[in-house]
């Protein structure tokens, strides 16, 4: 699909716009749906922020509205395919310049993301790892703060169920 671009300052503020927050989105997609269509996923969340742009009116912040759009595209896509992130991702090797430790633990907690549903997988993503208050998120999910909360609890539990499960606590 191409992006029909109006003028050279459209497309300069779309690319910054990328530049800006496309490692974030592919990050919030890839924890929410996991490695299938991970760029499909990223491509169709950009021509949604493109489409959108426009009629951006600064009411949350960017990156707010981005984080919205991202995963909802990231949600609407386990609905329609009724994912549950089953996919186990186990590296044999260490990323470049991990110590082994280091990618046991990543191992280990991508395990145990799996084990939630896309919902809490969001919460988890945007107010753990990406570090927005219960306010924020809640601002991007399009839920109540006490919504937010509840699963982000509900999350934390069974990720922590998990982990003493695996030994990781014990």
């Amino acid at each position: 699909m191409t992006l029909n671009l109006k003028d050279g300052a459209d497309e300069e503020r779309f690319r910054a716009v990328y530049q800006a927050h496309g490692a974030m989105v592919r990050g919030v997609v890839y924890n929410i749906t996991g490695e299938r269509d991970l760029d499909d996923l990223v491509q169709e969340t950009f021509i949604k922020v493109w489409r959108g742009l426009d009629g951006f009116r600064n009411d949350s912040g960017i990156k707010t509205w981005i984080y919205r759009i991202a995963t909802n595209t990231a949600l609407d896509h386990c609905r329609k395919n009724r994912l549950k992130r089953t996919e186990t991702i186990v590296d044999d090797l260490p990323a470049p310049g991990e110590g082994e430790a280091d990618a046991i633990h990543r191992d280990l907690v991508r395990k145990g993301m799996e084990r939630l549903s896309a919902g809490h997988r969001a919460v988890v993503t945007l107010c753990i790892f990406e570090g927005l208050s219960l306010r924020e998120a809640a601002s991007a999910l399009e839920l109540p703060e006490g919504t937010v909360k509840s699963r982000l609890f509900y999350a934390k539990s069974e990720l922590l169920k998990f982990f003493n499960l695996s030994g990781v606590l014990a």
